[in-house]
């Protein structure tokens, strides 16, 4: 290798060197979203606001903790990262309610397998949720089974809520909701 060489590899080491050292402060491109909307507005009727954009992708950011539905489509979807939690009640897994037969006939088995004590509010509701029936069982944490009788029910869709609260408190702590089908 000749000195030429050896002058050439040694720049071209160093300009890479530099290259990578800058490409390291450098900044090319913001990565929070932005939008770049040309039309939108927003309509507020009682319990109902609808807010919606025309444009490329968006970030809204207004968030407030009343009962509000946040309807979104395609790119124009909410940054939620920094937002505080409002629904903190969280859902029956699997395996700790079982509801059967599904559809039923006559008798409907709600087998009750989670852990902690405290009260299940069971409650059934038709279609329109009208509560049917509804029984509070005290539960102390290993499992319980309900029979509920459905033979003068018609014919239809039924739901069977479970709202588990905090024995001493009264606190929600689980709920879940089943559909099941009633048929004759």
């Amino acid at each position: 290798m000749n000195i030429f060489s050896k002058i050439f590899y040694k720049k071209q080491s160093t300009i890479l060197v530099i290259f990578l050292l800058m490409s390291k402060i450098s900044f090319s491109q913001i990565t929070a979203p932005y939008a770049v909307n040309i039309a939108g507005n927003q309509v507020t009727r009682g319990n109902y606001a609808i807010e919606w954009s025309v444009g490329e992708s968006a970030a809204i950011n207004i968030m407030n903790n009343s009962n509000q539905y946040i309807f979104t489509n395609g790119l124009l979807q909410y940054n939620v990262e920094n937002q505080t939690e409002t629904n903190l009640v969280a859902s029956f897994l699997n395996n700790e309610i079982r509801i059967y037969p599904n559809p039923v006939k006559n008798e409907l088995y709600i087998n009750i397998l989670h852990a902690n004590k405290g009260n299940d509010q069971i409650a059934l509701l038709d279609e329109k949720g009208t509560k049917l029936k509804e029984k509070t069982v005290v539960y102390n944490g290993l499992g319980a089974l309900e029979i509920w009788n459905l033979a003068g029910l018609k014919y239809g869709l039924y739901f069977v809520s479970i709202r588990h609260t905090h024995p001493v408190t009264g606190k929600l702590i689980k709920k879940g909701a089943y559909k099941i089908l009633k048929i004759n």
